[in-house]
């Protein structure tokens, strides 16, 4: 497993952490350890957007979150194909812009497309997504695809300290379409990474715990809009009691729809995705605060959850 250097954060979930032990017999890490902090480099910010360079970097990530309804109206205005062949990767493709009669400005719409697959490097060593690991990772299976991911250079550049530099988008000189660079890149789960990319363009930590755990979507409460839910106070809504009782609801969940053996394997591939987008995360360098409280508390409903089948079994 990807281990990373403990860091010290202001956010705690409102429970004591020691109180709930991790599941018994169950190969998985009591908490989500958590890299050391790195700011992001203010000068891939200002090379995209030069009127930022004296903008608190907050204040950068906040203003795109609330730009994220229009940013995803222009997506919808693109035909994209879904997937690329990975052998056969252009460097840029010609998007064609439907007509609409509301129009979204020209700052809504994405820079690039990411071609994202998943790394072959031990768990251990997740490697820095690159276009290099790319390129060994298509030299090994030429047949694949790879998914396409419309994407907004700013937004990387203000959440990830561990992505380099993509490539400069120009504008398109055609009035029907955009010309979007094609960035490859490899991350240690690609399953999980358009979960993180929606995150980080519209910071609603609801959906992404509601992504998470599906089966607790009616009972996990909503975030009124896009710019609450990237403060620190969704999270805060969850107190020791609502946890164990989301806990409860999920072990339940599991135990009605596949019984005791089954409900163990369904536990842990939740545990499997919400540790595969944690690997992301840290091999991208983003320390969100909110991300990380949506992870951690994932984990421990997830744990408690494990717990209660392992007890019941015992008895």
């Amino acid at each position: 497993m990807f281990q990373v250097a403990s860091h010290p954060t202001s956010f705690t979930l409102p429970m004591d952490r020691t109180s709930m032990p991790a599941p018994p017999s169950l190969q998985l890490p009591r908490n989500l350890a958590r890299p050391a902090f790195t700011e992001v480099d203010r000068n891939v910010i200002t090379a995209i957007a030069p009127e930022l360079a004296s903008v608190p970097f907050e204040y950068i990530r906040n203003h795109l979150a609330g730009q994220a309804p229009e940013m995803l109206a222009a997506v919808s205005l693109l035909s994209i194909p879904s997937s690329l062949p990975r052998a056969r990767l252009p460097s840029s493709l010609d998007a064609a812009v439907r007509p609409s009669h509301h129009s979204p400005p020209s700052s809504a719409y994405p820079t690039h497309l990411l071609a994202v697959t998943s790394s072959k490097t031990s768990a251990s060593m997740p490697a820095t997504p690159t276009a290099a690991s790319f390129a060994t990772q298509q030299a090994v299976s030429s047949s694949a695809t790879a998914p396409l991911y419309p994407t907004h250079s700013l937004v990387l550049a203000a959440h990830c300290t561990l992505l380099p530099a993509l490539p400069p988008s120009r504008p398109s000189n055609k009035a029907t379409a955009l010309n979007l660079p094609i960035v490859p890149i490899t991350v240690p789960d690609s399953a999980t990474f358009p979960h993180l990319h929606a995150y980080l363009h519209t910071k609603r930590a609801d959906t992404l715990l509601a992504t998470l755990l599906p089966s607790l979507h009616q009972l996990l409460p909503s975030a009124s809009s896009p710019s609450s839910s990237s403060s620190r106070g969704y999270i805060s809504q969850f107190t020791s009691e609502k946890l164990l009782r989301l806990a409860q609801a999920l072990a339940s969940t599991a135990y009605a729809q596949a019984g005791p053996q089954g409900a163990l394997q369904g536990l842990m591939a939740h545990a499997k995705v919400v540790n595969n987008l944690w690997k992301n995360t840290c091999a991208l360098g983003i320390f969100d605060t909110e991300l990380w409280g949506v992870m951690d508390l994932a984990w421990e409903i997830i744990l408690a959850a494990l717990t209660r089948i392992v007890e019941s079994q015992r008895q």
